[in-house]
């Protein structure tokens, strides 16, 4: 026995000790830290250079003892430290060898039982890493011991440990099983590794998370949508646009007309030069030059701007001067008067514009003549110059915009709506939130442009650093969407939240209207049983009735629940499906022998987990302009399992795109981008699992399309139910477990052909999806 030197290596949380066999098997009757601690490993035979690698977790402790049955060679030891540099040798100058060696798991997979991480993601709020993943083994294994270890190899009882059920998969001809696990650990820079053992065949695989495996984790197996928002990525994707910035002066003017005056205008008060300068530079370097720029200075006292003011030549640039500063909105007030365009453009003094901005505007003008407003992505321009923290918005998106004035900038308005609406001065601090709220009251004509032209400044005078703040305007805010609320004849209360300038809106219920709850079932009587029993005893609203659909059970033990459950609960009724597992088809059989207003449709593997979510979803569900609405649906371990549906944009013809959910995995209390994971808001679709239809929609639309068996009914439900031009609300405060996705694998066979038959089928009804994207989330969202 001896060890072979040349191959000892580090990697990826692993260390790779090989040992000459010698014609032996060398199989060790234990593997211990010097404290005696089990450590978990796999053996692989590398017939290259006679040797059996075991592979183990690069722990924390100072040494790895060997114990063998064999009298002349009974123990060997190794220290960790030994091992790094050794490792560092090898890899310098015995490279090859050391490589082969750290990737011989994957090339010996069969017969060994291997760990993966899928996803890792930080909750910020707790110091914790939620990471899920897979064990997989062969299927005559049995592992039945999965367990955490810390850095010295002790094992953890403290730590709950998510498992899904066993589910059967092929890899390339053989027969292996997949379990899901999630865990959470603490971010506190310690070692911890996941063991999955077979104790009747001795065998171990693990995943080691030290601190150098959990970042490249963070790194590769983020769930995170909108990542092209970071600071790394965002910077080379600025760097490209400018560049492509630099060739604007190759745009021809004659590619597009200039029927279109845009008016400008911009408030000034006390605006440093250098910003002034930077502000003035980026409208006169517009490529689209039919403009006005209307500045309203009302700090007349400031001479060094005053000066500035005067050197001004450009015969399109207007300057009135006001005796006092009479606030945000009547000194905005002041320039919409003056001006004389089609277009009044809101401006901030301190602000900048992408050269491209106006000629933007004016495409969308001239290809759509009926753009009443329209709005553009914008980012942060920083003290030190950098642009960063991009908000790539949704297109106009109502109920978004009812809990946050998500727009924003750069707001361009028909000139007559500018003219009538004006600012009011009573709402200064959200002057701007209290024209879009009374401006969609007249129009919803609102084009967003998908391109960041606009470039918010963060300094210690603007108003992006100190925002948060504000409380005043916050108040404002609230006072606005009241307002709002009430003109538009919606029983709501407007309130604050812990979020500065976001929004909450309690609806009230107009009536207490009977809403049907239908669930297929079959078989499953514990998960059935789950699912009733939280609605009995947690739902706040009454006026339910539950139907089951039994379709196809085969199980004594499902029929006897269905005799006692009816009797336990006078609002629950069984009915029969005898044809084959058709979703659509059975739902819609279902609906026809309920006799409720509302139908929520519900999977059998849900839960409730607060009483007010059916009555939320009610709430939303109850008006004119919503179309159907769907809930937060969280795994059991709290993440998130769906918080609404988008449609993947295609880059090209070859892309699969379609229907994904959005901000899965993550933790149940992580706001997402721009926090659209924790508010209501309008999507394209959301899932059947827990969706709520007025019946008369449900009528209209001839129920769910049969021609989905299992998969896309509801994203196919939902995008028709826009095309009646009414709304699809994704509700966050409706909360329910989803326990069945948690654990679901891969269609196979037959399966998996069906679903992807059914894939084609939503790709060919609903192209423009694939082709223009999700309107409700940015391209950007999966880059």
């Amino acid at each position: 026995m001896k060890l072979f030197s040349k191959g000892i290596c580090r990697g990826f949380g692993a260390v790779y000790l090989p040992f000459k066999a010698n014609g032996d098997k060398l199989i060790p009757l234990a593997v211990e830290t010097e404290c005696g601690n089990s450590i978990p490993y796999s053996s692989f035979w590398n017939s290259e250079y006679g040797t059996i690698v075991f592979v183990l977790p690069l722990l924390q402790c100072e040494k790895i003892v060997f114990l063998f049955a064999d009298n002349k060679n009974p123990r060997f030891e190794i220290s960790n430290s030994v091992i790094k540099w050794q490792s560092r040798f090898n890899y310098k100058f015995n490279s090859a060898i050391a490589k082969q060696f750290r990737d011989i798991e994957n090339d010996t997979y069969f017969g060994q039982i291997h760990v993966r991480c899928d996803v890792a993601v930080e909750v910020a709020s707790d110091e914790a890493i939620i990471l899920k993943g897979v064990v997989c083994f062969p299927s005559d294994f049995n592992v039945d011991d999965i367990y955490l270890i810390d850095g010295q190899a002790s094992k953890l009882n403290d730590f709950d440990i998510w498992l899904g059920r066993p589910t059967p998969v092929d890899y390339c001809g053989f027969s292996r099983i997949e379990r899901s696990f999630s865990i959470r650990l603490p971010k506190d820079g310690k070692t911890y590794c996941l063991v999955a053992a077979d104790s009747e065949k001795n065998a171990e695989g693990f995943l080691n998370f030290d601190p150098a495996a959990l970042s490249y984790m963070l790194e590769v197996n983020s769930p995170l949508f909108y990542k092209a928002s970071s600071p790394a990525a965002y910077h080379d994707f600025f760097r490209m646009r400018s560049r492509s910035i630099n060739a604007a002066e190759l745009v021809s003017n004659s590619e597009i007309n200039q029927d279109s005056l845009f008016s400008i205008v911009v408030p000034l008060y006390k605006t440093p030069v250098s910003y002034f300068r930077d502000m003035i530079n980026s409208v006169v370097s517009q490529v689209y030059q039919n403009w006005e720029l209307i500045l309203v200075n009302a700090s007349p006292e400031c001479m060094e701007l005053q000066k500035e003011l005067g050197g001004l030549t450009d015969s399109r640039i207007k300057v009135i001067t006001l005796e006092e500063n009479k606030g945000i909105a009547e000194n905005t007030n002041a320039g919409i008067a003056a001006a004389v365009g089609d277009y009044v453009v809101f401006f901030d003094h301190d602000d900048t514009l992408d050269p491209f901005a106006l000629y933007r505007y004016a495409e969308r003008i001239q290809d759509c003549p009926d753009t009443d407003a329209l709005y553009c992505d914008e980012d942060f321009l920083n003290e030190a110059g950098e642009y960063v923290s991009p908000h790539f918005k949704s297109d106009f998106n109502l109920d978004l915009l009812r809990v946050h004035n998500y727009i924003t900038h750069l707001l361009c308005v028909r000139a007559p709506f500018a003219n009538e609406l004006m600012l009011r001065k009573e709402f200064d601090g959200a002057q701007d939130y209290d024209f879009l709220l009374r401006l969609v009251e007249r129009t919803q004509s609102i084009y967003h442009v998908r391109e960041v032209l606009y470039h918010w400044r963060i300094s210690d005078t603007s108003t992006a650093k100190s925002a948060g703040n504000k409380n005043y305007a916050d108040e404002a805010g609230r006072k606005a969407l009241q307002g709002h609320l009430d003109r538009c004849g919606l029983n709501g209360a407007a309130e604050l939240t812990d979020s500065a300038c976001f929004y909450h809106i309690s609806y009230a219920l107009n009536e207490e209207a009977l809403v049907s709850i239908v669930i297929p079932n079959k078989d499953s009587v514990e998960v059935l049983r789950r699912c009733i029993d939280s609605i009995e005893e947690k739902t706040d609203y009454r006026n339910f009735e539950i139907l089951v659909i039994e379709n196809n059970s085969t199980e004594d033990v499902t029929f006897e629940y269905y005799r006692t459950v009816s009797e336990q609960y006078e609002n629950v009724r069984i009915v029969t499906w005898n044809g084959p597992f058709n979703y659509s088809a059975i739902n819609n059989y279902g609906v026809g022998l309920t006799s409720g207003k509302y139908l929520l449709f519900l999977n059998n593997d849900t839960e409730v987990i607060e009483g007010g979510w059916l009555s939320s979803m009610l709430s939303f569900c109850q008006r004119e302009d919503v179309g159907a609405v769907g809930a937060k649906l969280l795994y059991p371990d709290d993440t998130v399992q769906h918080a609404g549906v988008m449609m993947i944009y295609c880059n090209n013809e070859g892309e699969m795109g379609g229907p994904i959910h959005v901000f899965n995995n993550l933790d149940r209390n992580d706001p997402g981008y721009m926090r659209r994971a924790v508010i209501s808001q309008d999507l394209s679709a959301v899932t059947a699992a827990c969706m709520m239809t007025k019946r008369s929609v449900f009528e209209e639309l001839n129920g769910f399309n049969e021609d989905f068996e299992v998969a896309f009914n509801d994203v196919d439900f939902c995008l028709r139910v826009r095309s009646l031009d009414k709304l699809v609300v994704f509700d966050a405060d409706a909360l329910l477990y989803h326990y069945e996705s948690f654990s679901r694998g891969y269609e196979t066979g037959e399966k998996k052909v069906r679903f992807m038959r059914e894939q084609g089928k939503l790709r060919t009804a609903w192209a423009e999806y694939y082709v223009n994207g999700d309107p409700y989330h940015s391209p950007m969202s999966t880059r």
